[in-house]
């Protein structure tokens, strides 16, 4: 110790120009981030004024000064000093890092008990003893740690601003369609964002000034013992945390029905990991063969349900899968100025549409998984929260509404403005059963923007387009699937009117307000839709339904919802089926997404398979079924993690098992629930 401690100096002056030129670099680059971003030094109080924010003005400047003083101080240390040091600083930043990540989420981190705070301390220390293994290096553990846990608590800040729920394991398979739609958002950085950043860079500059090199006398046999070691100890945490569940014995649960709220009091590394527990689909309770084999027999008992219209032939059959589209102003508690939807309004009014609300799996984001609990009659709530079907499951044919209209000699169009690859569409449509895909790149008519986006008019444009196409070439009957673009999140552009009024809150609300405006135009593009296809000859049949709520301020939110239960509420869309044929009209006063291809069968006065029939049986008793909750007949409602009485949880338990047979049991899967025989189809295609 004594030798240890006998060539320790006091820190000294280093004035090379390296060290001048990182310290002036330093200075530099927080000038003119402070300068950029001048907005964030002042701050309003309660009577409008504007003072300066002292807090921020001096953590920035003093952590910028140190971080350049750090850079010209030269500490010299014993070898083994660096060592212990080294390790020592490994250990004790995570908790830094943990600190930064959520004070810049605002989580109630100083509510966190110990063990919660061991939790996500032990996930960050994973990601630094990893780095360490890598680069046997303290200072470039601290970097690479401290840069993954930084810009991961920063783009889980704005994630939350923008679709409303963290960041979750099966987001980093979305990457690239996180990149496309990302350019519609306004990125304003935090104080807390820049203070932490800052307070990382004095992390990084501290430990290469006290430990900046290895033990240069320390044998390769020494060198390769400390790699092991840390890659030893990343393991025991990756077992602890993943395999053995050490998270929940630490106290840290998922609420899958509100993750942005769970992840606010678990901390937001800790829920992270948690969630990773659920990417695996666990085979539902009390599965077998002969399960399926008695649940068959029962399906094939059902009877067929009675057809809402008759069509008098095969009709075209149009699916609108209308983005960040819902009526807000069904809720009666704030009126809008003038009415954004009055055609949906009308519609509602006139009984010659099957029409109502209809409950959505996600909020302010994943529309894939709205297309996908529509277009298979599956739902997410069978799925690990979070989890992304099109990228995860659909890797093979997947039996659904495409299929079931290819057996009628339907010929199926997907019609989406946006990248072909987004949420992996080009890939899970064929499986689905899509004969083709028409993106932003081939579409055949010119395109019109809304906010930057393609507006849906040049949408319904391109299905009026492929309408007639199809109609030259008589190729038989046509399934138009078009999921729109033009009201997704970002509402923010300052060159986009504003056409919607709040009353008695004019301009409070400028991202609703012009959401609001949005949908004034995508009811106006529907009513050009309507009135062509109202004076076809042939039949035509068109369903419209929302994929999910709006992403919007959260004042606007707790006005509109006011005495409203926000956990079942915010999944609100509306939905109706139109014909330019006599429908039996009616009102759903709740549905779920995975109903509608169902409801949508029935209106163009076509059977499905026995799966279809059974989901008409199930809607009768529990009309909602999604990953937030489920609905009973009654209007009761029981959200993911509560308990169901007996007899629902027994039907949701059969709704399950038939889910996982359809999906995940291909050497089991008993085909003939899912698919429709083809000796029958040209007897019922003549019956149509």
């Amino acid at each position: 110790m004594k030798d240890a401690l006998k060539d320790l100096s006091a820190p000294r002056l280093c004035k090379s120009w390296g060290n001048l030129l990182a310290a002036g670099t330093v200075l530099a680059l927080a000038a003119v981030f402070f300068a950029v971003e001048w907005p964030l030094a002042w701050q309003e109080d309660s009577l409008g004024r504007h003072t300066l924010c002292w807090w921020y003005v001096l953590a920035f400047i003093g952590l910028s000064a140190l971080a350049a003083a750090l850079c010209l101080v030269r500490v010299r240390l014993s070898p083994v000093a660096k060592e212990g040091l080294s390790w020592g600083l490994v250990a004790a930043l995570p908790l830094g890092a943990f600190v930064a990540v959520e004070v810049i989420n605002s989580t109630r981190i100083w509510q966190f008990p110990v063990r919660r705070w061991l939790a996500n301390y032990l996930c960050y220390l994973l990601v630094f003893t990893l780095a360490y293994a890598l680069t046997r290096r303290a200072w470039a553990a601290v970097a690479i740690g401290g840069a993954v846990a930084i810009t991961f608590g920063i783009a889980n800040y704005f994630v939350v601003q923008f679709r409303g729920q963290p960041i979750l394991p099966w987001d980093f398979q979305s990457f690239s369609t996180a990149l496309t739609v990302s350019g519609g958002y306004e990125y304003v950085p935090t104080r807390k964002m820049a203070v932490a950043a800052m307070g990382y860079i004095c992390a990084v500059v501290l430990c290469y000034r006290l430990a900046p090199h290895g033990v240069p006398s320390a044998s390769r046999r020494f060198r390769l013992t400390e790699r092991f070691v840390a890659l030893g100890v990343s393991s025991v945490l990756l077992m602890m945390l993943f395999p053995l569940n050490g998270l929940s014995g630490l106290g840290i649960s998922v609420w899958t029905w509100n993750q942005k709220t769970s992840s606010e009091i678990t901390g937001v590394a800790a829920g992270f990991f948690a969630n990773v527990q659920f990417m695996q689909v666990e085979t539902p309770a009390g599965y077998s063969g002969k399960r399926v084999k008695d649940l068959a027999e029962k399906l094939e008992q059902l009877p067929d349900p009675a057809p809402l219209g008759r069509p008098g032939g095969l009709p075209t059959v149009v699916a609108i899968m209308n983005e960040s589209l819902t009526d807000l102003g069904s809720l009666d508690t704030l009126e809008f100025t003038p009415d954004n939807q009055p055609l949906l309004h009308s519609l509602q009014r006139s009984g010659q549409v099957v029409w109502g609300t209809a409950y959505s799996s996600v909020y302010g984001g994943n529309t894939c998984n709205s297309e996908y609990e529509f277009l298979t009659g599956n739902t997410m709530a069978f799925l690990p929260s979070g989890s992304k079907p099109y990228q995860q499951y659909i890797d093979s044919p997947h039996s659904g509404l495409p299929d079931i209209l290819k057996s009628y000699g339907y010929h199926c169009t997907a019609i989406h403005p946006g990248n072909r690859t987004a949420w992996q569409r080009i890939d899970a449509y064929p499986h689905l059963g899509f004969d083709e895909f028409v993106d932003a790149e081939i579409f055949d008519v010119k395109r019109s923007f809304e906010h930057r986006l393609t507006s849906d008019r040049s949408c319904y444009e391109q299905v009026i387009y492929e309408y007639e196409r199809w109609k030259k070439l008589d190729g038989g009957p046509l399934f138009l699937f078009n999921v729109t673009i033009q009201n997704h999140g970002g509402y923010e552009d300052p060159h986009y009117p504003s056409r919607i009024t709040i009353e008695g809150a004019k301009g409070m609300w400028p991202q609703a307000e012009q959401y609001l405006s949005l949908t004034k135009s995508s009811d106006n593009a529907l009513k050009y839709l309507l009135d062509y296809f109202e004076d076809r000859p042939d039949p035509v049949v068109v369903l419209l339904f929302g994929d999910h709520w709006p992403k919007l301020e959260e004042g606007f939110n707790q006005a509109v919802l006011q005495s409203y239960d926000t956990t079942k509420d915010m999944y609100r869309v509306p939905f109706f089926i139109w014909a330019n044929y006599p429908l039996q009209g009616e009102e759903l006063e709740a549905v779920s997404l995975n109903y509608l291809s169902g409801l949508l069968l029935r209106a163009a006065g076509l059977q499905g398979t026995a799966y279809t029939n059974y989901l008409e049986e199930l809607r009768q008793t529990l009309p909602v079924v999604t990953d937030i909750g489920y609905m009973d007949k009654s209007g009761g409602y029981y959200r993911a993690d509560d308990p169901l009485p007996g007899a629902l949880s027994q039907r949701l338990n059969e709704y399950a098992v038939l889910q996982y047979n359809n999906s995940f049991d291909a050497e089991g899967k008993a085909q003939q629930l899912f698919a429709r025989e083809p000796s029958t189809v040209e007897a019922e295609r003549k019956a149509v």
